[in-house]
This record gives C-alpha cells, sequence and structure tokens, in this order.
C-alpha cells in the first residue's frame, strides 16, 4: 500500500490572487497555465503563464469547442492541441500539475504527452498512469478506489519530490487520495525518478487515447511544490470552479 501524501487542513488559508502569486512566480516556475476562461478559443488557449506557451490547434477538424470556459475535447474527432513550447523536466526534478476536467468517457484520457513513452493520463475509473522516458522508459500506474475517476467535475493535483526517490502526492478536490501501486519499473514503491518532455494537450502524440471531456484548467510546475503552496492551489482552484 503506497500513501501518497498527507492530508493538508485548509482551514486557515486564505486565497491568494491568482496561482502565480501563489507559487511566487516567474516564467521559469510555472510553466505553462491553460486559464479558465482566459483568450480561448476553438484555434488556441493562451498561456497565462507568462511563457507565451499557448495550446494551438491549426487544423479545423482536430479542434475542441469552447465549454465551460475551457475546451471540450471528442475522442472521435481526434481533438487535440500542441504547444508552443515543449516542457523539460530532468531526471531527479520535481513537478506539478493540477489539472479541473469533467470526463465524458473515462476510458484512455490522455492529459500531456510527446510520444510513446512520454505520458499522463486517466486510464479508466481507478487508474492513472504515468510514464517517463530520461534516461529510460519508467512508467508507474497508480491504482485508487472504484469511482476515483468518473464523469463529474473534479480537481486533481499531482506532485513529485525532487532527488532520486522522487515521492507522488495526488490529490482529488484538496484531499489526498492514498493509492496500490499496481505496476512500476521502480519496485512499487511509488517512486519515479526519470525525466520527460510534454508537448501535445489531449492525446497521446496527436494520434490516439484522445480525451473525451472538457479541460477546464491547467497548470504545470517545472519544481516540486510546497505543502503550504498545494493548499492554495487547491484552495484556489475548487473557489473558481465551486468545487
Amino acid at each position: 500500500m503506497l500513501g501518497i501524501g498527507t492530508g493538508i487542513d485548509q482551514s486557515s488559508v486564505v486565497e491568494p490572487a491568482d496561482l502565480k502569486e501563489i507559487t511566487g512566480n516567474t516564467a521559469t516556475t510555472l510553466q505553462l497555465w491553460l486559464q479558465n476562461d482566459t483568450e480561448v478559443t476553438t484555434a488556441q488557449w493562451k498561456d497565462s503563464s507568462g511563457n507565451d506557451n499557448h495550446a494551438t490547434q491549426s487544423s479545423e477538424a482536430d479542434q475542441a469547442t469552447v465549454s465551460g470556459g475551457g475546451l471540450n475535447f471528442e475522442e472521435t474527432e481526434s481533438d487535440h492541441y500542441d504547444l508552443t513550447s515543449t516542457i523539460t523536466i530532468g531526471a531527479n526534478q520535481g513537478f506539478c500539475v493540477a489539472f479541473v476536467i469533467e470526463m465524458e468517457t473515462v476510458s484512455n484520457n490522455t492529459l500531456f504527452s510527446k510520444g510513446a513513452n512520454e505520458q499522463i493520463k486517466i486510464v479508466n475509473g481507478t487508474e492513472f498512469f504515468f510514464k517517463a522516458d530520461n534516461p529510460s522508459a519508467t512508467s508507474t500506474l497508480f491504482v485508487f478506489p472504484s469511482g476515483t475517476f468518473d464523469n463529474s467535475k473534479a480537481l486533481f493535483l499531482l506532485n513529485r519530490s525532487a532527488g532520486a526517490e522522487n515521492k507522488f502526492t495526488f490529490m482529488k478536490n484538496g484531499s489526498t487520495l492514498t493509492a496500490d501501486v499496481d505496476s512500476s519499473s521502480n519496485e512499487a514503491s511509488g517512486e519515479n525518478p526519470n525525466g520527460f518532455d510534454i508537448d501535445t494537450l489531449g492525446s497521446l502524440e496527436g494520434t490516439g487515447s484522445f480525451f473525451d471531456g472538457k479541460i477546464l484548467e491547467v497548470a504545470f510546475w517545472n519544481r516540486s511544490l510546497t505543502a503550504t503552496e498545494i493548499a492554495d492551489v487547491n484552495s484556489y482552484l475548487q473557489e473558481i470552479h465551486g468545487l
């Protein structure tokens, strides 16, 4: 059994102005922020991090529709977006990704990818898959209780600490989840020290495992966040999205 992080009391959290203020952002920390209801069109979702790393799609056939301040992806229509710049996380480097989604079909919904060996995706109602490819392919499949991933709108946060052990914290709507590691290249310990790149939103390399449903907000940091920052990120996004 893997305990992923510890619960954080949010009763005394004071809501900061936005995600950039929460983490003392410079453009080198918050790598990507696809902010809800902020300069989002079918062709482009503008990056609010300051990096101009917009999510773009020039092909109308592969464009999602604007919905709920975010984008509604149709799996059968191959909707997906390319990031203007590749985000690179080095070996042993921490990172954090927070995302608000509302899935239509809960099956192989890829959030980010860059090739078969670099993926972040929800596999089904209980499984979350992370795979990194630097220096060699390392995968971790987290298995959660039934119904963890469903059709309701929810905020998820995945935080990986820096260092050779790279412990994970996984949260849903501000609460820490505990998981078994069903299969892992790292002795089922919940460790994954490998680095990876991401450059695609909503599919595996633009060719499969397409997201089916709404992506309402996404933020990606190239370092692990502190417990206080995690609590503040959760508080901010839960308030914005009524969770």
